[in-house]
């Protein structure tokens, strides 16, 4: 098997091209998933944002309906006594 030049300078390029396109398409992905983890993360944080809120209306309206509870139980205890 005899080196031929020329057959070695296409393999060579030819690989260099694949090369290229191999790196291409990683930066490519790699941006993406950077992207998508960025969104995951924003969204993450919506909802975090959101069952904050949720948690302190609910007991803000459970510490608000507590009086009228309360009253509510002491007529009925002062009209069963």
């Amino acid at each position: 098997m005899d080196y031929d030049p020329e057959f070695s300078k296409k393999s060579n390029t030819e690989l260099n091209i694949c090369l290229t396109k191999y790196t291409e398409e990683h930066e490519f992905y790699s941006r993406a998933l950077s992207e998508l983890s960025r969104r995951e993360k924003s969204a993450e944080d919506k909802i975090s944002a959101s069952l904050s809120k949720a948690i302190f209306w609910s007991r803000l309206a459970a510490l608000l309906a507590l009086p009228g509870a309360l009253f509510v139980a002491w007529q009925i205890f002062q009209s069963i006594h």
